[in-house]
């Protein structure tokens, strides 16, 4: 009898992560070495398009023995495993399906410091256009869009690059976001260490979102904050 591979790799590596570690996704939760201690960073995001889940995780044995531990797992089911070193860190990784895993190691006091990554391919070609569904200016550039999903709030950032003043996006957002059923509750040029910006800050039901216009290298910068639950 053939088990599932989502339980033979939580036997292989003796405990698995609790199940929004990866789960959130829809990935298999990744396995852990025993006496580990690990903190979830993010269960659910969305960075320029993309799915991902990271955790940080320390354990008191050396960085080679926790590779040799994920290498040992991936290896035994007969994944392919690709092994890399930049920066001072030393990297495994895998893939299982349509999931991406990594695990970054570097030695730290007491034993290894850990980043441990799962991304996975978009759903749909919508969903993996950095700024999807949001209004902005011709030719702007998303220099960054990062959504965050969790049991108690969701939450989207988005960096924006263009020509135009501080002023012409300005306008544009008051209308565009107005369009949009969102009412303005705060509207305000703002003097900065950087220069002259202007906050705009809106209601929608039980979502904010709050906004400042600054100058960039392209001419503005445009960073915006969507919350919902607040």
């Amino acid at each position: 009898m053939t088990m599932p591979r989502r339980f033979l790799l939580a036997g292989l590596l003796l405990a698995v992560l609790p199940p929004q570690a990866s789960a959130g996704i829809g990935c298999d939760p990744l396995g852990y070495p025993e006496g580990a201690q690990v903190v979830v960073v993010a269960d659910n995001l969305l960075f320029n398009g993309v799915p991902m889940a990271n955790w940080e995780l320390r354990w008191r044995e050396s960085p080679e023995r926790l590779r040799a531990f994920y290498r040992s797992g991936w290896e035994a089911r007969g994944d392919r495993v690709v092994e890399t070193e930049f920066g001072g860190w030393k990297t495994v990784a895998t893939r299982d399906g349509e999931c991406f895993y990594t695990v970054q190691t570097k030695a730290a006091a007491g034993g290894t410091y850990a980043l441990i990554g799962v991304t996975r391919p978009p759903a749909n070609a919508v969903q993996a256009q950095p700024g999807a569904g949001f209004p902005m200016l011709s030719g702007s550039k998303v220099v960054n869009d990062l959504q965050h999903k969790d049991k108690i709030r969701n939450a989207r950032t988005l960096l924006l690059a263009n020509s135009f003043s501080i002023d012409a996006n300005a306008s544009f957002y008051r209308n565009a976001m107005s369009g949009q059923g969102w009412a303005p509750t705060f509207d305000r040029a703002v003097r900065t260490e950087r220069g002259e910006s202007h906050v705009l800050i809106w209601k929608r039901g039980a979502e904010e979102a709050s906004m400042t216009i600054g100058n960039g290298l392209l001419g503005s910068s445009v960073a915006v904050n969507f919350v919902d639950r607040p």
